[in-house]
């Protein structure tokens, strides 16, 4: 039996929790959050909505009904509001969040992958992993598939063709220095070249994509959500699938004590292997630049 467990169930992590029952992806899926009520009103609304659709079991409960999950999510913490203007504003305030949620999580029996969605989620992911001990690969970040997708959207209106024909990922930080990979965009199979002037439009255009949406509806919660069901899913089904998640590196891209969006096969384990992609200059100096950046922060907090 397959089992996850949902750490923080407010509108994403409700929304992901809701993500795995209606797409059978676990069996059973716990509910965690500090208002218990929140959990209980959030698990027998999902478990009534399943129904008529699957036998998933959808339970509130603690740290100890999570024993045996094979992922644990955590997007416990404060949500980007539109008065931030960068995710570090929640720096301070969802540090100590994490670093509980994380002692926590240390006690949960058998070997579970962590997926951290908190912001500003390279630093959490960073925090998850020195707090709970674990390996590095069972630590990691989900943003980096989110971002791609807002890349891929961004193609398809500049392109004027079908966002399934492309394919297009974005790595490094989860912020400002995000880097869309253009040397790498595929349509249809076939390689895209870009000017200098459309690279700049269409970065810009995936960096604004978040604050657009909250500051319109309060919030990102379907697109975050329906990405990290579809990390999981490779990670429950054991399915080593091709995946941008933020790592924690140990001399991959010459980079180490820092976790940063990188490409990654996924399997049961986490991360089952990092790729190093060759990077033209543009692209390397906007990954180093999130690298140093992501360093500088976590070392204040040393």
């Amino acid at each position: 039996m397959s089992k996850a467990t949902v750490i923080g169930v407010g509108n994403l992590g409700s929304c992901i929790a809701y993500e795995l029952a209606a797409r059978e992806i676990a069996d059973q899926i716990v509910l965690i959050d500090i208002y218990r009520e929140l959990a209980e009103g959030n698990a027998e609304d999902i478990s009534q909505a399943m129904a008529f659709r699957s036998n998933v079991e959808v339970i509130s409960g603690d740290y100890e009904d999570a024993d045996g999950s094979q992922v644990v999510v955590v997007t416990a913490g404060k949500p980007r509001t539109p008065d931030m203007k960068s995710r570090m504003d929640l720096l301070k305030a969802n540090l100590r969040i994490i670093e509980s949620v994380a002692s926590n999580i240390r006690g949960i029996r058998g070997e579970p992958v962590v997926v951290t969605l908190t912001n500003p989620v390279d630093v959490m992911n960073y925090v998850m992993w020195r707090r709970t001990g674990f390996d590095r690969r069972r630590i990691i970040g989900s943003a980096g598939m989110l971002d791609s997708a807002r890349f891929r959207r961004a193609l398809s209106r500049k392109l004027g063709v079908p966002v399934l024909d492309i394919e297009a990922y974005v790595i490094g930080e989860h912020g400002d220095n995000q880097t869309p990979v253009f040397s790498r965009v595929t349509i249809r199979g076939k390689k895209e070249i870009f000017s200098s002037e459309e690279r700049r439009e269409i970065t810009e255009e995936i960096r604004q994509s978040a604050l657009n949406v909250i500051s319109k509806k309060g919030g990102t919660v379907y697109a975050p959500a329906c990405n990290t069901a579809n990390v999981i899913k490779m990670i429950i089904g054991d399915m080593h699938g091709l995946a941008i998640c933020s790592v924690v590196l140990d001399g991959e891209y010459g980079l180490r004590d820092i976790s940063i969006g990188v490409p990654v096969e996924l399997s049961s384990q986490g991360v089952e292997r990092i790729f190093e992609w060759d990077l033209d200059e543009e692209e390397k100096t906007t990954f180093y630049k999130g690298g140093e950046n992501l360093r500088k922060i976590i070392k204040t907090l040393k």
